[in-house]
């Protein structure tokens, strides 16, 4: 699967930043570019030269996609072997250990979203999306 990357960090965030603000979204449904910013950000779960067993790999791309990535309705297990087949992830031959693809760890993109904690950004927006629509329903009830 190529990766499809926008060519500017502000071009990665406009793109992930409008995908964060749906819901419900599932890998097959994106288009390519959509897709490979998707899984940059997704690959932010494993920190860069770590290696993790199958289980570690899966419960941080679990509680990772859960506290940042909630938009996404893929179940992890899809998300892993995507993440796998697209090579951003590597596994080892026997499927015992994971870690971050070299390429990935050392794009220019994914280094300025660790640096940057996008995820943290992402997150903290979508929480005040959620407040909003609350106080919004809130409202309307009272109304």
């Amino acid at each position: 699967m190529d990766k499809e990357l926008p060519t500017d960090f502000d071009q990665f965030v406009e793109t992930l930043t409008r995908l964060s603000n749906k819901n419900g979204l599932t890998l097959g449904r994106l288009n390519s570019q959509e897709l490979a910013v998707m899984l940059l950000y997704i690959s932010a779960a494993l920190k860069t030269g770590e290696r993790y067993s199958e289980r570690e790999a899966t419960a941080l791309l679990d509680q990772w996609r859960t506290q940042y990535a909630p938009m996404l309705r893929s179940d992890v297990v899809e998300l892993r072997r995507t993440l796998i087949d697209a090579r951003y992830w590597m596994r080892e031959p026997d499927g015992r250990g994971y870690e971050l693809d070299a390429t990935i760890a050392g794009h220019p993109l994914f280094i300025q979203l660790v640096e940057n904690r996008l995820e943290t950004r992402i997150a903290e927006e979508l929480l005040t999306a959620a407040r909003t629509r609350e106080e919004r329903k809130k409202a309307a009830l009272q109304g």
